[in-house]
């Protein structure tokens, strides 16, 4: 009988231990990572995968969406050719849409990097040591081509990140 009250108790005390406690973003549980790819976007998660340009946007965002966050605006563009293209942003990126599929990424936040590490604040020697890297001069700034990733560099750090397959009538900046 008395070690049927020690196993009680041991019992009742396991159900007052403090659970480990959840360093992760609210609303942003430890479910993986996205990487940035040239042809969409790598999610490391329990199934490793490329979520290449053309895979429908429900399956990207069913992805995405436990690492990423919520959707925090939904937009579309009427203004970029024959199809409406959709803007879908999450807190650090904004993934582009075209005909119910993945057709683009852009971000302007720090929080993602490609599998080479360069991202939002890498400085342009990471970025040329990483990939080949063409310049060229706007009004406000220097825009590269990175092997395919575009973006512009400024005060020697990238600032601005995007590949997208919308076409050329959308190249403007958003």
């Amino acid at each position: 009988m008395r070690s049927f009250v020690v196993l009680m108790a041991a019992a009742a005390l396991a159900g007052c231990a403090v659970p480990p406690q959840n360093t992760a973003t609210p609303g942003r549980e430890a479910a993986g990572t996205v990487l940035l790819a040239r042809s969409g976007l790598i999610v490391e998660d329990s199934r490793d995968s490329l979520l290449a340009f053309g895979t429908a946007l429900p399956s990207v965002e069913m992805r995405v969406t436990p690492i990423l966050g919520p959707v925090v605006t939904r937009t579309t563009r009427v203004d970029c050719g024959p199809a409406p293209v959709s803007l879908i942003a999450f807190e650090d990126i904004t993934l582009i849409a075209r005909d119910g599929q993945l057709a683009g990424w852009m971000t302007d936040e720090d929080g993602l990097r490609t599998d080479a590490g360069i991202g939002l604040g890498s400085t342009e020697t990471s970025l040329t040591a990483a990939y080949k890297t063409e310049y060229t001069l706007d009004a406000l700034d220097r825009e590269f081509d990175a092997e395919g990733f575009h973006g512009t560099v400024r005060n020697g750090r990238v600032s601005r990140s995007e590949e997208r397959r919308v076409g050329k009538e959308c190249r403007s900046r958003w």
